[in-house]
């Protein structure tokens, strides 16, 4: 009986042992962190960025690294000239094994907005996609502006005001054919939504664009803006109601574009009809399956240009 006894709790014993083996296993062969995980690989990444040495970053053979579309090198580009990081917006997606951050990087004595997006698989980085934009190089540019996170992007949503991944996505791809189209019957704005590109808030702002989401989008002051093309959508929160992407807008700057441009095209800065694409990093907010707020960090790009992904 004792023999039998012992030989039970053998059995047991070991087969405990072989499930949280195959547990750890699949842990591993899945290679998947939580959010709070790829945040620290964030803080690493930028922390090493700061002293313009990535010597001590986990990094994969063959790691794809671009910064404003082009291929560079590690170490190379932001890492040669990041100072010091003033303010950082973070999104994490532990089932797209990816983590972004917008955020304020001060180079030598000037402030520049930037965005950088990290994947993580089995805890080594395999892909680094940077934007840098500087103020002589985007309109709208204000890093001074950035100080604090906005908190709207880290409230969880409850159950009635959530939508799935798919939907979130759909959502926020309905923005963009609302570019295309002129017009903002097809996209759900919420009442409330405000955009901010480069830390300048581009909409109900009597500094820059008075106008609301919808109402800009119905006026067709986007006219200019032929195509929005390579839309990458990377990562999902349904949780917070965010989705995040790469895109880029084509602009021709040629005079038939803005036929239905509220300013007639004589009186426009000439970088409305300068020819040139613009490549964006965005993510929405998105409460009760509509958008409530937009953040975004862009730069000019040559015309045509490409994501470099």
């Amino acid at each position: 009986m004792k023999k039998n006894l012992i030989n039970a709790l053998i059995f047991v014993s070991f087969s405990l042992l072989c499930l949280l083996t195959i547990c750890n296993s699949a842990s591993a062969s899945t290679g998947k962190m939580d959010s709070e995980g790829l945040i620290k690989v964030m803080d690493q990444y930028l922390n090493l960025l700061v002293k313009n040495n990535p010597e001590g970053l986990a990094i994969a053979k063959g790691v794809k690294i671009t910064e404003n579309g082009y291929p560079i090198k590690l170490g190379k580009g932001l890492f040669q000239t990041a100072k010091e990081i003033t303010y950082k917006q973070y999104m994490a997606d532990p089932s797209a094994s990816q983590v972004m951050v917008f955020g304020v990087v001060k180079e030598s004595m000037l402030l520049a907005n930037f965005m950088v997006r990290l994947k993580v698989v089995k805890d080594k980085i395999t892909e680094i996609e940077t934007i840098v934009s500087r103020k002589d190089e985007a309109s709208f540019a204000n890093p001074e502006a950035l100080k604090e996170p906005r908190p709207i992007y880290a409230k969880a949503l409850s159950d009635s005001e959530r939508s799935s991944r798919d939907k979130l996505i759909k959502i926020a791809n309905s923005y963009f054919d609302g570019i295309e189209q002129n017009t903002g019957e097809i996209v759900p704005f919420h009442k409330e939504c405000n955009r901010f590109e480069n830390g300048t808030q581009t909409t109900n702002n009597p500094g820059t664009i008075a106008t609301g989401c919808k109402e800009q989008f119905d006026n067709k002051v986007y006219a200019y803006i032929t195509e929005v093309r390579d839309r990458r959508f990377l990562l999902a929160d349904e949780e917070k109601g965010l989705v995040f992407g790469m895109f880029i807008f084509d602009m021709p700057g040629k005079r038939e574009d803005f036929k239905y441009f509220p300013t007639p095209f004589d009186e426009l800065a000439p970088r409305f009809y300068k020819p040139r694409s613009l490549l964006l990093a965005e993510m929405f907010k998105i409460v009760n399956g509509q958008i409530i707020s937009i953040e975004a960090v862009m730069v000019n790009a040559p015309f045509g240009a490409t994501s470099g992904w």
